[in-house]
């Protein structure tokens, strides 16, 4: 048995890169787009395609976890990161960029759902720390790029300076799949020994599908939920201050309250769920946070001092409802089903939350604010709160592997 701390460390460490070549991208966006003489339409599509595959790949990813085993499929998905992140930046023109974009988000899709996986079969009692600590990975990764990217091309005016961020961010990840290999060796990897179980136990998981599952559903809609209210806010958030008439250093402060708050939450909610034995409470603290944050920005988004709460309270909320997400799809699979639970929640869920940024941007056009759009924030986040009380619970301690 391979050193919980080593498996923790990496699985951060892989989490981090799932997000740091993904958002590393944003910053430089706009370099890119000049470097390489790209319309808006070209440029949008590298943005849209990473999140596209965490989507469509995270379905036959679940379904290769479960039969490759969680080392050996994340090992292949950080090598497509890296590989694909990192040969970005020698692009010479948009149709290589965007082919290596595709091989990088086909890694991202990959990678995802077996880390659910890997927490199952390494801490099946501790499944809200270790879900907790890898997930911080992915909010860490995503702060790290954001704040290091924009500073680095602010100080050159070299047009083609967008490509050594996203070299860098491929030299990481090739150097954490270097780690995670010598350190897991995939090649030699089996699958962790469970308990015996009955022919009747066997012959029903082999029949199970998430796609049939109820309490797969609810996990998939909730994470659906939280991403559209994570995604509208990261699209809209300024703006919807802006309107409110709040100036660009305001706007910037409050939008990293927003952001801040997401880091511990996202440790928070799943680890006291395992000192609860339960999933349902801290769902619904997080889900009521949710809806006094939206229902704040909707009410008073510059009301002094509750407009530094208001995206406080909607970053937890977002934060500890994704990793809950997270949790719930080891909760409700039987062994050797847990990357199919993963892929099938994360699939529909960001083929969901992809369309929150669109939703706002029409009901904006439409309504001629964003109020329309808050409201249905304020709708996402009460029926968050009902989902709640029909959660996945922990099964029981028999049960669990």
């Amino acid at each position: 048995m391979r050193p919980a701390a080593t498996i923790l460390t990496l699985s951060w460490l892989v989490a981090f890169n799932l997000r740091s070549g993904l958002i590393g991208l944003g910053p430089s966006l706009p370099d890119v787009t000049a470097d390489l003489e790209l319309s808006f339409a070209q440029a949008s599509f590298l943005v849209a395609v990473p999140t596209l595959m965490m989507g469509v790949m995270a379905v036959p990813g679940g379904g290769l976890v479960d039969r490759w085993g969680p080392v050996i499929a994340i090992a292949v998905g950080m090598a497509l990161v890296a590989v694909g992140g990192g040969l970005r930046a020698a692009a010479p023109d948009f149709a290589l960029l965007l082919v290596m974009t595709f091989v990088f988000g086909a890694g991202v899709g990959l990678s995802q759902p077996s880390l659910p996986r890997l927490m199952r079969a390494h801490f099946p009692l501790r499944l809200g720390v270790s879900t907790g600590i890898y997930a911080s990975g992915l909010i860490t990764g995503s702060i790290v790029a954001a704040s290091l990217t924009g500073p680095f091309l602010d100080r050159t005016a070299d047009p083609a300076a967008w490509r050594q961020p996203l070299a860098f961010w491929g030299a990481l990840a090739a150097a954490v799949f270097a780690l995670w290999v010598v350190a897991l060796r995939p090649g030699r990897s089996r699958r962790p020994a469970v308990a015996s179980v009955s022919r009747g136990e066997r012959a029903a998981a082999a029949a199970w599908s998430p796609w049939r599952d109820g309490g797969a559903w609810i996990a998939a809609t909730l994470f659906a939920a939280q991403g559209l209210v994570y995604y509208l806010l990261v699209a809209w958030l300024p703006a919807i201050y802006g309107e409110a008439g709040l100036g660009a250093t305001a706007t910037a402060a409050l939008f990293a309250v927003f952001n801040a708050a997401t880091l511990p939450a996202i440790i928070l909610f799943p680890s006291w769920s395992d000192r609860l034995g339960r999933r349902r409470p801290p769902i619904f603290v997080a889900a009521v946070c949710g809806l006094v944050g939206v229902a704040g920005l909707l009410a008073a988004p510059a009301a002094e001092p509750w407009r530094w709460v208001w995206p406080a309270l909607a970053g937890l909320a977002v934060s500890g409802l994704f990793a809950m997400s997270l949790v719930l799809p080891a909760d409700i699979a039987p062994r050797g089903h847990t990357g199919a639970a993963a892929g099938m929640v994360l699939g529909v869920g960001y083929a969901a939350a992809a369309l929150g940024p669109v939703v706002a941007g029409v009901v904006r056009d439409v309504t001629g604010s964003f109020q329309a759009a808050l409201l249905l924030l304020v709708g996402f986040a009460a029926a968050m709160i009902a989902l709640a009380f029909v959660a996945p619970e922990l099964p029981q301690p028999s049960a669990r592997h």
